[in-house]
């Protein structure tokens, strides 16, 4: 019996650790390991969905309209189906290749929407759009990285916009709002504050 356990638990094993050395010599596979599930973030839950209705809101009624987005951190494009309301054009970045792939399956029949893989910091320098968008994603860049991305949106965006989670709004406090006179709103979910959201 356990001889039969361990010729099972061998091999899973000796796959793991046989994947240890790439992890560590591709730095973006963490995000492709929170990817080898569809929707890691369950962003269909009710409280997202009501989340996207906001923002949409707050680019018409504060930004107006615009021809041409580049979503940050686009992920698996959940958010891009909201945005493709407000601009004849969405463009979608992310350092997961796997989100990218989904993404383009996902909108293969709509040429507004295009997706590639990378960084903000792979965006030529020339390249122009009317709003650069990143929602959800601070959080995520190294504290002493964030205002060289705040630098980024501005050299390639007419306007910006981003949102955090309620509790991580000290990111904006202390590396946008000193810096920039952003606009702000609290989006509101079940009577509760849920995010921020910042423009300028």
């Amino acid at each position: 019996m356990h001889i039969a356990k361990a010729k099972k638990i061998i091999p899973a094993l000796a796959y793991c650790l046989g994947r240890i050395p790439q992890y560590l010599a591709h730095p973006l596979s963490k995000w492709e390991r929170i990817y080898s599930t569809e929707n890691p973030w369950h962003l269909d839950h009710p409280g997202d969905v009501y989340r996207f209705e906001e923002t949409n809101r707050i680019i018409s009624e504060n930004i107006g309209p615009v021809e041409a987005i580049l979503e940050i951190g686009s992920g698996e494009g959940h958010q891009t189906e909201w945005l493709l309301n407000l601009a004849q054009k969405v463009r979608g970045l992310d350092i997961s290749a796997t989100a990218v792939r989904r993404s383009r399956c996902k909108f293969a029949n709509n040429p507004n929407a295009t997706f590639s893989v990378g960084r903000l910091s792979d965006i030529p320098t020339d390249e122009r759009f009317d709003l650069v968008t990143a929602f959800e994603l601070i959080y995520y860049v190294n504290p002493n990285d964030i205002p060289r991305v705040f630098n980024m949106m501005d050299r390639i965006g007419h306007k910006r916009i981003v949102s955090v989670f309620w509790p991580q709004r000290h990111l904006l406090e202390n590396h946008l709002f000193p810096t920039r006179s952003a606009a702000r709103q609290i989006i509101y979910w079940e009577d509760e504050p849920r995010w921020l959201a910042a423009w300028w």
